[in-house]
C-alpha cells in the first residue's frame, strides 16, 4: 500500500498548480481534473506496483480528488468571495 504521505505530496503539488490558476478565475471541477491529469495521474501510474489491488488504486485516486475538491473551495473562498 502507498503511504499516506506520498498521496499528501501528490495533493500538495497539484494544489500548487491550482493556487496559481485561481488568480485568473474561480476554479471549477474541470480545473481539478486538469490538475489531476497533469500531476497526479502520472505519479499514481509510477506507483502502480505499490498498490495491493485495484481497490487500493481507486481509493488513492478518490482520496486525491476529494482533497483537491476541498482545496479549490478554500482557494475560491480566499480569492473570490471577498471580491464579489
Amino acid at each position: 500500500m502507498v503511504e499516506l504521505s506520498e498521496l499528501d505530496w501528490i495533493v500538495q503539488k497539484a494544489a500548487e498548480l491550482l493556487a496559481d490558476k485561481v488568480k485568473d478565475a474561480p476554479l471549477t471541477d474541470r480545473d481539478v481534473e486538469m490538475a489531476f491529469d497533469i500531476l497526479a495521474r502520472p505519479r499514481l501510474a509510477h506507483l502502480a506496483d505499490s498498490f495491493g489491488s485495484e481497490s487500493e488504486r481507486r481509493q488513492a485516486r478518490d482520496f486525491i480528488m476529494v482533497k483537491l475538491q476541498e482545496r479549490i473551495k478554500q482557494l475560491n473562498a480566499e480569492h473570490w468571495q471577498k471580491r464579489e
